[in-house]
């Protein structure tokens, strides 16, 4: 039977490409005698060795490549960190291996093969690395060249593991969060054994004197004993003493390792409440419920959580300088809350809403043309000027601009995104001691000085700042600070390239609805854009 064997797969092996024609059977390609051979053998030792020659034949068409120097794995630089290593195509992992690829720093050969009881995510590796050198001598009659090659091997192991990152970002019917009678608050929160009737939240201090008694009213009607961490939710407040705040009541809680539990309040609560989860036990799921303008269609949407941190070494304090990318394990968005938001706070929520019409949409850029003014008088209520469905068109729009954006990248390997706009000079502006500027009105001066800059490139004509300015100014956003400066933007453009990889990576519109980023700008661009900004007046 061995004998009838190697000869039926010999016979596969020079007829394989007759067998490839879609109208070709085996018993077209093979002799009657090999198809009776290759039938006598039994099931298990014929799959054997069919895999066992497609290893071979895989391992010998990856080698050629390989002299070639295509890379054949997930150790490409391209940065999406997806790989056909770990795929759950099981076909794929009995079929492409060993695989050889070409380290792309390196050089060096590798040669995978997985380990038997975890072959999607556990490969040996066998690396060979070629150095060759030439040295040329002169000498006064001759020149004597001397080639040296160096070869090396190592070995080892490579885990590789896919995180099944999935969160909803659920919409509630409005005004029905804190409805006893709606579930999903609770639903939230996850399923607990018969019996386990308490909860652990995260609540903004605003939140608190408004909701408080609601939101502990809900809990006592579905006899659930809550247990809450009260915070306030101020930028000075987003530190790190704060995440440790929560973090010694969920010790005193005794959370559990998958028991989420709830965030409530604005951005700054969302984040601070995210690095805690990210923290306690490595890891908890938590529900981020954003209750103010801005976090709703943006801290509640992305995976990342982080605070301010003042460097005792430097002295200097740093925005978002230490955090985490951490998905909530869902988000539940009632737009009722805005309502009770005065409209400072409701034109900051606008500012990143202003952000994404710019890069993104001109359809939503004439939505906040149209109906921005009449919504922050009316703090998202509804208003004689604004048709029924408008305001939850502009949120749905920013949403779903949000998570188009952040969605393929939310580890940011990629570095130019669009969404950075009016996150360069933002930064510092909140940072100055004594600023009265809230972060959506700091982004929105970023994002006037970055249309300005574009006018100067050349990227857009005068008519299109004024009208951005005009649509800012009559949402009662900020378009300029006296922080301003020659000196705090050139920083800022500084601070880009170290934070955005060794480039400033600055997103600048080229209409409204386009961007693109650049990485050129110079301290003299700059003052040229601070004197134009002189012509427009700021503050009436």
């Amino acid at each position: 039977k061995e004998t009838n064997a190697e000869n039926a797969l010999a016979a596969i092996r020079s007829s394989s490409t007759d067998l490839g024609s879609p109208n070709t059977k085996p018993s077209d390609a093979l002799p009657e005698d090999l198809m009776k051979a290759w039938a006598s053998i039994p099931q298990s030792v014929r799959e054997a060795l069919v895999q066992s020659e497609n290893m071979m034949m895989t391992a010998t068409e990856n080698s050629d490549k390989s002299s070639t120097g295509e890379i054949h794995s997930a150790g490409s630089s391209s940065g999406n960190n997806e790989s056909s290593l770990g795929s759950d195509d099981g076909a794929a992992a009995s079929s492409n291996y060993p695989l050889v690829e070409e380290d792309p720093i390196s050089g060096a050969k590798i040669v995978l093969k997985p380990l038997e009881r975890a072959p999607k995510n556990v490969f040996s590796f066998v690396k060979t690395h070629v150095d060759e050198k030439e040295e040329v001598v002169k000498k006064s009659s001759s020149t004597v060249t001397t080639k040296t090659t160096v070869s090396t091997t190592g070995r080892g192991w490579r885990n590789i593991f896919t995180l099944p990152i999935s969160y909803d970002v659920n919409m509630v019917q409005h005004g029905t969060l804190l409805d006893p009678s709606n579930p999903e608050l609770l639903m939230s929160t996850g399923v607990h054994p018969e019996g386990y009737n308490r909860r652990f939240a995260v609540i903004d201090e605003a939140v608190e004197k408004i909701y408080g008694p609601q939101i502990r009213n809900y809990f006592v009607q579905r006899k659930i004993d809550l247990t809450t961490v009260i915070l306030n939710g101020g930028e000075p407040d987003k530190r790190p003493k704060a995440v440790d705040t929560i973090l010694d009541a969920m010790c005193a809680y005794k959370l559990r390792r998958r028991e989420p539990f709830l965030a409530i309040g604005g951005g700054v609560i969302l984040d601070i409440a995210g690095m805690a989860a990210c923290l306690y036990r490595r890891g908890v799921p938590f529900v981020r419920v954003p209750t103010t303008l801005l976090a709703i269609v943006d801290a509640s949407v992305g995976v990342k959580n982080g605070v301010d941190y003042c460097c005792d070494l430097t002295g200097e304090s740093y925005k978002n300088r230490v955090g985490s990318f951490y998905a909530p394990s869902s988000c539940l968005l009632d737009p009722a809350f805005i309502t009770t938001q005065d409209k400072r706070n409701i034109s900051n929520g606008f500012s990143e809403i202003m952000k994404l019409a710019l890069v993104r949409s001109s359809d939503l850029f004439e939505l906040l043309e149209a109906h921005g003014p009449a919504l922050v008088e009316s703090r998202f209520a509804p208003n004689p000027t604004t048709p029924p469905g408008v305001s939850d068109r502009i949120i749905d729009l920013s949403i779903q601009i949000m998570l188009e954006e952040l969605g393929p990248n939310l580890w940011e390997y990629k570095l130019d995104r669009c969404v950075d706009y009016g996150h360069t000079f933002s930064k510092l502006l909140e940072m100055v001691p004594g600023a009265d500027i809230m972060h959506g009105e700091a982004v929105n001066v970023d994002g006037f000085f970055c249309c300005v800059l574009s006018y100067l490139r050349g990227y857009v004509e005068m008519d299109v700042v004024q009208r951005v300015f005009a649509a800012m100014k009559a949402m009662a956003l900020p378009t300029n600070s006296p922080d301003l400066d020659s000196k705090l933007a050139w920083q800022s453009c500084k601070d880009a390239v170290e934070h955005r990889h060794g480039q400033q990576r600055i997103p600048l519109i080229t209409g409204i609805g386009e961007s693109i980023c650049v990485s050129d700008i110079t301290p003299d661009e700059l003052d040229r854009a601070l004197e134009v900004m002189k012509q427009f007046n700021h503050y009436n």
